[in-house]
């Protein structure tokens, strides 16, 4: 019988394996996902997949953000965002997911494994209503 070992644990071991084999990615993924099932870790999937992108970042220098905004990023913004996170983080690369949501109304929420910067006209919106 295999010793559960913690989410961090994985993830650091995951990392470590998407880094040096880089062509077996498919193949990592799949022997995780495995394991977390025979594990019942399944349910700690948001987690973990937080996790395995904080060691993709604190072993590489690689920095994965989810990136949400109201409208499609302009090469502009999108240049300003990543120079602003490389400065903020010190990261060798930064890879943005962008995905749209017109509720936002304008600006971005970018989310790293690590913290949110959140510059969209809804949370300002909320900011103002909360003054009284």
């Amino acid at each position: 019988m295999q010793t559960k070992l913690s989410r961090r644990v994985v993830a650091r071991a995951v990392a470590a394996k998407l880094l040096a084999e880089p062509s077996r990615r498919s193949h990592w993924l799949k022997v995780t996902a495995a394991y977390l099932v025979e594990q019942n870790m399944a349910e700690d999937l948001d987690l973990i997949v937080n996790d395995i992108a904080h060691e993709l970042y604190e072993q590489s220098g690689h920095l994965l953000v989810d990136v949400t905004s109201a409208h499609p990023l302009t090469d502009t913004v999108r240049e300003e965002l990543q120079h602003t996170l490389r400065v903020a983080t010190d990261a060798r690369h930064i890879e943005l997911s962008e995905h749209t949501d017109r509720d936002l109304l304008g600006g971005l929420i970018a989310r790293t494994p690590d913290g949110v910067l959140d510059v969209s006209v809804r949370a300002q919106l909320k900011q103002l209503a909360a003054i009284k």
